[in-house]
């Protein structure tokens, strides 16, 4: 059984608001092993994580899609906690130049666990692990960005009807999982010949970008976590963010749209939400707000 669970710590933009903090979305994944994913660190981040009750020690991955202050500098308020509670354990941090710039914005602390910093300026996969990859897609902004695509790998599951055909016990199930392949009465049965396939689940995140028609196969089947820093084209201030109706347009494409990255403009909740209720599977979304995926 695998569990994906997403927490919106902060979903306003460069400047906070009392209910709408810094960019930072947490991704918990429990499979076979557990991980613990953070896309952005804006300011006041690990206080976010502790009120949505995440331990920020379980932390593996972070992910910053472009170094405005908005999206990492909560970084080291994280970073400096971790090191007060003696963590050991090597965190891996992402970011466009990030096996350069992260370094130097370090050099100032000495922390008693390893950081690795790595690049993540490029098209294509930037992490993998067992169970899932992480791949990267340079956007439109001022300054070097990128959107993020979480895509957990295609599973095998057991079929009851082959599991009957070859009479496999719940022990030789578990071991058939485990091993891929048993011995049974002098024959080699394989996972594959009592399992189908079952697609993995995608979670794209992409903020701090202006509308982009290549996204659209970046996106595809995907839950996607996109900004939305303005709800009409009348209120355009600033031509490198996103607006509603630009956001609409990958509803072609995504299974489910989580409008974030909101301008501290639009007070109301419930009035952005009767903007967007006439559209189906399309979210806005608000501080410490859980999805389970």
């Amino acid at each position: 059984m695998v569990n994906i669970n997403l927490t919106f710590l902060g979903t306003g933009t460069a400047i906070p608001t009392l209910k709408r903090r810094h960019s930072s979305i947490h991704l918990s994944y429990q499979g076979r092993n557990s991980y613990s994913l953070l896309f952005d660190c804006g300011e006041g981040t690990q206080t976010q994580l502790l009120k949505a009750r995440i331990n920020f020690m379980s932390i593996d991955h972070i992910f910053i899609t472009h170094w405005h202050a908005d999206h990492f500098i909560g970084i080291f308020g994280l970073l400096v906690s971790m090191g007060f509670e003696k963590r050991e354990r090597e965190l891996k941090i992402f970011a466009p130049k990030g096996d350069k710039i992260g370094p130097e914005l370090l050099k100032f602390y000495k922390l008693p666990f390893p950081v690795k910093f790595f690049d993540s300026y490029k098209n294509g996969v930037i992490c993998e692990e067992e169970e899932f990859l992480v791949e990267a897609m340079p956007v439109k902004h001022t300054v070097e960005t990128v959107a993020y695509k979480f895509q957990e790998k295609d599973r095998l599951k057991l079929d009851k009807k082959k599991i009957k055909k070859f009479g496999l016990t719940w022990q030789e199930c578990k071991e058939i999982k485990e091993k891929r392949k048993i011995k049974k009465d002098g024959k080699t049965i394989k996972l594959e010949e009592v399992s189908y396939k079952t697609e993995g689940k995608k979670i794209v995140y992409a903020v701090d970008t202006v509308y982009l028609k290549k996204m659209e196969k970046f996106c595809k089947d995907s839950i996607l976590i996109h900004e939305c820093t303005y709800f009409s084209k009348e209120d355009i201030k600033h031509k490198m963010h996103s607006c509603l109706q630009d956001v609409l347009k990958f509803r072609k494409v995504a299974k489910k749209i989580y409008l974030t990255h909101i301008g501290r403009q639009y007070q109301s909740q419930s009035e952005l939400e009767e903007k967007v209720k006439r559209y189906k599977n399309v979210f806005v979304a608000k501080d410490l707000m859980k999805v389970k995926i």
